[in-house]
């Protein structure tokens, strides 16, 4: 494949993803033999997501690595992190968007249980009213 009017190769994303990261992620490298129309997709979506974004390189790495620590992907997590460190992320910026992350995801907990306590706020009330 050549580089050509609609878009990088295969070829050239995974070397732009080496660059930038300093390594090709593994799962690249494999859909780039089993169904390389996905790099080429997923380079699509990253500039998309990017370019012209009003928010600086620093925080939307900062912003990815709380995304991944949520989504449970440790392999992409290590990646992020190491990407934000060369974006210019600092140790304690990148540990207090975990802390974030994790406060986040605690809170997506109790939000997601909301059937489920009103059921318990339900039956609190009922044997309440029971002991009256």
């Amino acid at each position: 494949m050549t580089d050509t009017a609609q878009g990088p190769t295969v070829e050239q994303v995974l070397q732009g993803m080496a660059a930038q990261m300093g390594k090709t992620p593994e799962v690249m490298e494999l859909l780039a033999d089993i169904k390389p129309e996905l790099v080429l997709e997923n380079a699509r979506n990253t500039r998309f997501a990017n370019e012209g974004s009003s928010i600086p390189e620093k925080y939307r790495s900062l912003i990815t690595i709380a995304t991944v620590a949520g989504s449970g992907t440790p392999t992409c997590l290590k990646t992020q992190i190491g990407l934000a460190l060369r974006r210019g992320a600092t140790t304690t910026e990148i540990a207090d968007t975990l802390v974030l992350a994790r406060l986040a995801m605690a809170s997506t907990v109790l939000s997601n249980s909301l059937d489920g306590l009103r059921i318990l706020a339900d039956t609190q009330r009922e044997v309440a009213s029971e002991n009256v």
